[in-house]
């Protein structure tokens, strides 16, 4: 009865109809969908699970993405999101990037897209070695304001800039890289050998 009453108040014009905020979709595709074309071992893929996420974009416009993350990471992962969505951190977008070569798919080089699992070998490195990236245990979040800075000066991608006073950018004393921590995740921009800005890394026990 009451719910009626308010709603009838809200037609006569005497309480205001609260307006629903209009949602921009990034991305709304399946688990299997986002997976599709991968080459990592099945074992990999099954251990995945893909998360609903809100942010604000560059755009000031609330935007919805996906993030397909290791599934025991999936939880931290909607928290985090619902806390940058909240300290209002844009995110240029967050969609899944479906193909395994660095150069083919990888929205970081056409994008400022934030993402996690992507099946491919470390980017700042030349060792070969499987990135974790690979077993969606890491995140990168809007790569251009947070370029990876290697020892010899190469940044990644070609044409990020680290700047600390342009909005979407991490640092230190960020909350955003603050509450990442709190939860147990490693910060790329307090490495010492290079400087990886946009990544966060939590690896399993």
């Amino acid at each position: 009865m009451k719910k009626r009453i308010v709603l009838c108040l809200a037609m006569a014009g005497i309480f205001p109809a609260v307006q629903a905020q209009t949602v921009v979709i990034d991305s709304q595709v399946t688990l299997a969908e986002a997976l599709a074309g991968s080459s990592a071992p099945q074992e990999v893929l099954d251990s995945l699970a893909i998360a609903d996420v809100e942010y604000y974009s560059f755009d000031g416009k609330l935007h919805r993405g996906q993030i397909v993350i290791h599934k025991t990471l999936k939880e931290d992962v909607i928290h985090l999101f619902r806390f940058m969505r909240n300290q209002r951190f844009p995110i240029e977008s967050a969609i899944p990037i479906r193909f395994d070569k660095p150069n083919d798919g990888t929205s970081m080089d056409t994008l400022n897209n934030s993402y996690s699992f992507h099946y491919r070998r470390i980017s700042t490195s030349g060792n070969g070695s499987r990135s974790v990236h690979s077993y969606g245990m890491a995140i990168d979040i809007n790569p251009y304001n947070n370029p990876a800075v290697l020892a010899n000066g190469k940044v990644i991608p070609q044409g990020g800039t680290y700047d600390r006073d342009i909005p979407g950018t991490l640092a230190d004393t960020s909350p955003v890289v603050k509450e990442f921590i709190r939860l147990g995740w490693t910060w790329g921009g307090n490495w010492t050998s290079l400087k990886d800005y946009m990544h966060f890394e939590k690896k399993l026990p």
